[in-house]
């Protein structure tokens, strides 16, 4: 792989063979699935006209679709960034979070290295982010694992390594020791981020039953 300053080797995703799989349903429908209901509280997409330079960035490269996008996304799903529990970032290098974090209003501009920095996006922080480790740790499905974990967050059933209990559930002991826990105690909302130009990206905003 060819990286170019100050980027290295780890601080980019790397192409996998992964898949993933969503069922989206009405709320209605959802009552009589087997698993709990994970609620789309709000989305919102933008996309450019498809030509060769729909994914080139037009504009300072530290300005993402969550600029704009993040003024349809919180009044649709009528919560703001103080009310999400968990989120979901697009990784697909490590500079890309922070871009997000700001952008999509968890931080000030600029003050992304700091969000990320001081334990707030860890798993036993006030906002983890990516808990099943995201595009850098776990593979490159273009978000959709993010959006999964997210799903299982609010569920309340990370499938980590804690123990399986009688009723065949997890009981999860909130320990985030290296290869411990990973189910956040507390997950009532949650946000995935999409990261792209201006023009390109998508998020959106669930919740629990």
């Amino acid at each position: 792989m060819t990286t170019s300053l100050p980027m290295r080797v780890l601080a980019c995703i790397d192409e996998t063979d992964t898949g993933t799989a969503l069922v989206v349903t009405s709320a209605e429908r959802a009552r009589d699935c087997r698993h709990p209901r994970a609620l789309i509280r709000g989305v919102v997409g933008r996309c450019s006209k498809p030509r060769l330079d729909m994914h080139y960035q037009h504009g300072p490269i530290s300005t993402v679709a969550g600029r704009y996008a993040r003024e349809i996304l919180w009044p649709n799903a009528g919560v703001g960034p103080e009310d999400v529990d968990v989120t979901g970032s697009y990784d697909a290098f490590t500079f890309t979070t922070m871009l997000q974090l700001e952008d999509y209003g968890f931080c000030k501009k600029g003050e992304g290295g700091a969000y990320v920095s001081d334990g707030t996006i860890r798993l036993g922080g006030r906002r983890p982010n990516n808990t099943s480790g995201g595009h850098l740790c776990e593979g490159y499905t273009h978000g959709l694992n993010m959006v999964i974990e997210n799903v299982r967050q609010l569920r309340h059933d990370a499938d980590d390594s804690c123990p399986v209990g009688p009723d065949g559930k997890r009981q999860h002991t909130y320990d985030y020791r290296e290869g411990g826990c990973r189910q956040v105690k507390k997950c009532e909302v949650t946000a995935n981020m999409g990261w792209a130009n201006p023009g390109t990206g998508s998020a959106m905003v669930m919740r629990r039953d």
